[in-house]
């Protein structure tokens, strides 16, 4: 009895964990890594552009999102950061080729959201050539109606420069102000990483309903992109069950 009670208990003691924030890799790697169309490979441009992935987790209030990537935007005089794309009615990338080398922009997910998070949003940022003005990091666009920064626009603004070319790299206007997320880069060591917390609600997600949501960020050369999906379980679902493993424990103990 006391083995199945220890059981139990340990087994509650995962599942609230679990039930507090279900986490998830979208790796950059291997056969499911996603490449989109415009370069032959993974990586543009070499090691310095590497992403390795996106780790993504929620709890009853907020989807967090971790980027880690090889690029820095401090040291890159041409390419910033680009902004974090969420789309909450699931993940639909073009095309049935290998590691999607048929999305672009044009046929791409219908993002419904942004995060923006290049420091060069700052009004007067010298290397910026996009005219963001007024816009800073963290700002969450509602992508409704919004253009959508490309890579293309990028190369150009550069005198066509070697980008990944076709792709969505970050918002650039028409869009409404949808809240305020919370955003912390870590340039400190080899591997930088991008964190974002952003409050379902405003993404239209504070009933934490089971389904897929797509996720995509890249720098806006796109030289390398991490894409995927990421599933929101049904709330209660492993409440219930825990509740049952404590039915099974009381049941047995009226037995014994």
């Amino acid at each position: 009895m006391k083995l199945l009670s220890k059981a139990i208990a340990t087994s509650l003691l995962t599942i609230g964990v679990a039930s507090g924030a279900a986490a998830y890799t979208i790796n950059d790697t291997g056969s499911a890594a996603f490449y989109g169309q415009g370069a032959p490979g993974d990586v543009l441009g070499g090691g310095s552009y590497q992403v390795q992935g996106m780790d993504v987790s929620h709890d009853q209030d907020y989807l967090y999102v971790t980027v880690s990537t090889n690029f820095g935007e401090a040291n890159n005089v041409r390419y910033d950061f680009g902004d974090l794309f969420i789309d909450v009615d699931g993940w639909n990338p073009d095309g049935v080729a290998a590691n999607y080398t048929d999305d672009t922009f044009v046929n791409q997910s219908v993002w419904d959201y942004a995060v923006l998070a290049s420091n060069d949003r700052e009004a007067g940022a010298p290397d910026s050539k996009f005219g963001y003005g007024g816009l800073s990091v963290g700002d969450l666009m509602d992508l409704n109606g919004a253009d959508l920064l490309t890579s293309n626009e990028v190369s150009a603004a550069w005198n066509n420069s070697g980008v990944r070319m076709d792709q969505e790299v970050g918002y650039q206007s028409g869009g409404a102000d949808a809240g305020d997320a919370g955003v912390t880069i870590d340039t400190s060591s080899a591997i930088n990483t991008l964190s974002f917390q952003i409050a379902l609600s405003d993404i239209g997600l504070q009933d934490a309903k089971h389904q897929e949501i797509g996720l995509r960020w890249s720098m806006t050369c796109a030289n390398d992109i991490v894409e995927g999906s990421y599933t929101v379980p049904e709330p209660g679902t492993l409440a219930l069950l825990g509740l049952g493993l404590l039915g099974l424990g009381l049941r047995k103990r009226v037995k014994s």
